[in-house]
């Protein structure tokens, strides 16, 4: 706590250097550091961002958002504040990246209601179509989620081949889940230059329950978090969100229920492609690849502890064999 208190003394005057400012309270992310300023009766979020120390890639985050704000949404997005030098990004002494953004109020949503649902598959849509007009003269730093291979520097295929076949002692209890994976991870390389000839346009690339707010009402009221975005396959967006209704727990029919709301709310806005909705398995999938390779690389930072990268095992080896399972009916259900 010492050292955060440290950073926030640092960086806030930059943005405010004739104010007074406190610290308030509220939650934090799951990769970054996420504090509340309040700044002459105005609230805002300090981010000091922990992924990684890429002043390109916060640079880029940035330069969209920047360009997306005059964009006729029907929902907020992040508003990067600008210290006294006109920067939207700042450095600490020890080496992290920081940046301030406008209070967006609102509450994570359950996403249990399938009209908060349709809400949620609406949003994504406008989403989509905004985000394919945007124009930012930089290019992207992260690469397509397809390209597994550079999901994180310290996680090769080979590295992750190894690991998953021979794991270490203190994952031996997960080795079937780890040949899930493994299995998964060879099959998905055949499906590669399939994907790549679909539609592709810059993606936001993490939508799920907690990047989105919702009002009271219960619709969508906010996309946060744009820490991801890239160019990539169009129809990631939706994979993306729909990977979280997948839940081995769950009723079968209530997942597909939820899955149909998704789809008709960003179907609203946006008409996929016979390819791209052929692809939504394989990419489902592949964003549970994704993520356990990115908790995986964090854990070998450091970073993330031991039970971290357990819980995101299994939850990958579970999504995948539970997809594996209700393949066949996710095709009938695709054809209606």
């Amino acid at each position: 706590m010492k050292k955060i208190l440290s950073y926030i003394e640092e960086i806030v005057p930059l943005y405010f250097p004739f104010e007074n400012w406190e610290i308030v309270p509220g939650p934090s992310g799951k990769n970054n550091t996420t504090l509340f300023i309040l700044a002459n009766n105005e609230k805002y979020v300090l981010r000091i961002y922990q992924t990684h120390q890429d002043e390109d890639k916060v640079n880029y985050e940035h330069a969209v958002l920047l360009a997306l704000i005059e964009r006729p949404f029907s929902f907020s997005i992040p508003v990067p504040m600008k210290t006294i030098d006109g920067q939207t990004i700042v450095k600490t002494q020890s080496g992290n990246l920081a940046g301030v953004f406008k209070f967006i109020n609102g509450t994570n949503p359950a996403l249990e209601d399938l009209d908060q649902i349709y809400s949620f598959g609406k949003a994504a849509g406008q989403l989509t179509a905004e985000l394919a007009e945007v124009i930012v003269n930089q290019t992207p730093v992260y690469r397509p989620y397809y390209d597994i291979n550079s999901t994180h520097p310290r996680c090769s295929l080979d590295q992750i081949k190894v690991f998953s076949l021979n794991p270490p002692e203190d994952f031996v209890e997960l080795t079937q889940e780890l040949l899930i994976i493994y299995k998964q991870l060879v099959s998905f390389q055949d499906s590669v230059p399939f994907l790549k000839s679909l539609p592709h346009q810059l993606v936001h690339g993490d939508l799920n329950a907690s990047n989105i707010l919702s009002g009271g009402d219960g619709k969508i009221s906010a996309i946060l978090d744009f820490e991801f975005v890239t160019h990539d396959l169009r129809v990631m967006e939706v994979a993306v969100a729909m990977s979280d209704f997948i839940d081995d727990e769950e009723d079968e029919t209530i997942v597909f229920k939820k899955i149909t709301a998704f789809l008709k709310g960003y179907g609203s806005t946006i008409k996929l492609t016979e390819g791209e909705i052929d692809s939504l398995l394989f990419l489902i999938q592949l964003r549970s690849l994704d993520v356990f390779i990115h908790f995986l690389g964090r854990y070998w930072d450091g970073v993330d502890t031991i039970e971290t990268v357990k819980k995101y095992i299994r939850k990958a080896a579970q999504r995948i064999s539970w997809i594996l399972r209700h393949q066949d009916k996710f095709i009938k259900f695709r054809e209606k």
